[in-house]
């Protein structure tokens, strides 16, 4: 068997179920034959010229096994009937794909070594569209995307849609036996949403999706649209059962994956499809429309996300008392969803900044000429940054100033995820974003000469680095010492260039506040100890005075004055976070 490994664990087929579709299915079986697995084909009442290919294929081939049903009964009785007759046959896992050649087949040993290292797993391909993607169908899945996130309290599903995938036999013949699931497009969907509930764990590869010019479907619109939406009413109505459940699962799940006390290893759920789904959403309803459809968003993430809602009401209430005294209002539940809810905009405005429809009339600048004077030396230098507002929008700046060339510091495992987004969405994107879990000296070197050629290297200097939190400062800010990375203040230093604070804060329009932090921040190594703290210090100082100008645009989610483990500074006396009534 080329390039596959049986074993009595692991015994895979093909399967394929057809209606309609004998023109296409020659060249998929040809494509299949190299891989060297059983293939069983349901032929789910199909026309005779169809019949005849697939009589003529099962009788050319020992590897293709051929059954039919007696009248079209739709693609879930058929993908049933084969993982029932495979199971029959012995097999433990039954490759699905569809039979128009739309699946990439070469993808068939990545899914079954996924399959083979957890076998009781659903394993399954999330879709890379190409440009022939119906916009109807795509558009329509980031619908389901969004029912399935709440039908399963999870963001674990990225797309239940695919029908290349990975079944495990006995479990998905058991639940079909049990519980009714769906007979035609709506099957999926189901069934993937019920192996979910029955605890199966569910993953995904990334595999391109084709639309032939000359490719037949048997998707019928209205139909099946109907009976999808019949299913997620279905599915839902019978949640308040099940959540007690799906909350055990999650309990289970975070247990095997404890998260980490540093914010990068805070999980941005789902953060290709969260981001891909607000993309795509912006181009079919707009702005306005996304604005509305973020409140349901919003508020699952709301709900589910504690942690998160915690660090929300900290900052809040830290930031009111360090502004009021001990007698300002102690922030409640709607406070915190409205800060959800600025967040929520902002990424809504991030995708219109990369789709270039914020521009230079949208936006305030209050100190552009520290930046317009460097580029007219031709210099370059270091914009040092944060997570308040939204410094995406530099991308309207940069679009309104041509000389301006800008590079992004960014953590590298989000960085993959944004940087598939944008280019998808503007394949011209003006900045550049370079990953990175460390600054090593080849990193360096290579911002230098950037700087050097007269750009500029944006670099948010709030975060503590997530490879050496101990490399960190604790100082002042609202009232509590927080922790400070030293990575973003030695880097500019190490560069040797022009250092300006930039800020981006929606006050109506939104309002860009550049100042000149230091001519050069070159530091002896004498007194670099000593000026470090001084730069992180001042940089705090305006970091807060942005902070208390708009707190809802505070986008750390996760508890920022928590010092990090070795952090060079002796941790801080417990803060009175106990005064802050949190979820």
């Amino acid at each position: 068997m080329e390039g596959q490994t049986v074993s009595p664990a692991h015994n895979p087929c093909l399967l394929i179920p057809i209606y309609n579709q004998g023109p296409l299915v020659e060249a998929t079986l040809a494509r299949l034959q190299h891989l060297g697995l059983p293939c069983l084909i349901v032929d789910d009442g199909s026309d005779a010229a169809t019949q005849a290919v697939l009589d003529a294929a099962a009788a050319r081939h020992d590897w293709i096994s051929l059954r039919r049903l007696p009248k079209n009964s739709g693609k879930g009785v058929a993908a049933l009937t084969g993982i029932a007759w495979a199971r029959e046959l012995g097999y433990s896992h039954a490759v699905q794909l569809d039979a128009d050649g739309q699946h990439t087949v070469e993808d068939i040993p990545k899914l079954l070594e996924m399959s083979r290292a957890e076998p009781q797993a659903l394993v399954s391909a999330a879709p890379i569209y190409d440009e022939n993607v119906p916009k109807s169908r795509l558009y329509g899945r980031y619908i389901t995307h969004f029912w399935v996130w709440v039908e399963t309290l999870s963001l674990q599903i990225v797309d239940s849609m695919c029908g290349f995938r990975v079944y495990p036999v006995a479990a998905s013949d058991d639940l079909a036996r049990e519980h009714p699931i769906g007979r035609r497009m709506d099957f999926d969907t189901d069934i993937m949403v019920r192996l979910y509930w029955r605890g199966l764990p569910v993953r995904f590869l990334r595999s391109r999706v084709v639309y032939p010019d000359n490719g037949i479907s048997n998707f019928a619109p209205f139909a099946d649209n109907v009976r999808i939406t019949l299913m997620h009413t279905k599915l839902v109505l019978g949640m308040p059962l099940r959540i007690p459940m799906l909350l055990r699962q999650r309990r289970a799940h975070k247990a095997r994956n404890k998260e980490a006390q540093h914010w990068s290893q805070v999980r941005e759920s789902g953060a290709y499809a969260g981001m891909w789904f607000m993309a795509s959403a912006y181009r079919l309803i707009g702005r306005r429309g996304l604005h509305l459809m973020l409140y349901p968003v919003i508020g699952y993430f709301f709900l589910r996300n504690g942690q998160a809602r915690a660090a929300s009401r900290q900052f809040l209430f830290r930031v009111r008392t360090f502004t009021a005294g001990t007698e300002a209002p102690t922030p409640g539940v709607g406070d915190s969803f409205r800060h959800f809810m600025s967040f929520g905009r902002s990424i809504v405005d991030r995708v219109g900044s990369w789709k270039g429809d914020i521009n230079r009339e949208q936006i305030v600048y209050n100190g552009r000429e520290h930046l317009l004077r460097l580029v007219e030396q031709g210099r370059g230098g270091v914009l040092l940054s944060s997570h308040l507002g939204n410094i995406e929008l530099l991308r309207a700046m940069v679009r309104s100033s041509p000389g301006i060339r800008i590079n992004v510091l960014v953590f590298a495992a989000n960085a993959r995820s944004i940087n598939r987004v944008m280019k998808k969405i503007n394949p011209d994107a003006d900045i550049e974003l370079i990953p990175v879990t460390s600054v090593d000296p080849g990193t360096a070197i290579m911002l230098k000469e950037k700087v050097a050629r007269g750009e500029f290297v944006v670099i948010a200097a709030d975060r503590t680095s997530p490879t050496a939190p101990e490399k960190s400062l604790r100082v002042p800010f609202l009232g509590h010492d927080a922790s400070f990375p030293q990575g973003a203040f030695v880097l500019a230093g190490l560069l040797q260039s022009p250092v300006l604070l930039v800020f981006c804060l929606q006050r109506g329009r939104y309002h860009f506040f550049i100042e000149q932090f230091s001519d050069n921040m070159s530091m002896a190594r004498s007194q670099r100890a000593e000026l470090l703290r001084e730069h992180v210090a001042r940089y705090a100082l305006r970091l807060q005075h942005y902070a208390q100008m708009a707190p809802e645009q505070w986008f750390n989610f996760y508890d920022f004055w928590a010092p990090p483990a070795g952090s060079a500074d002796r941790p801080a006396p417990p803060a009175r976070l106990a005064q802050v009534p949190i979820d």
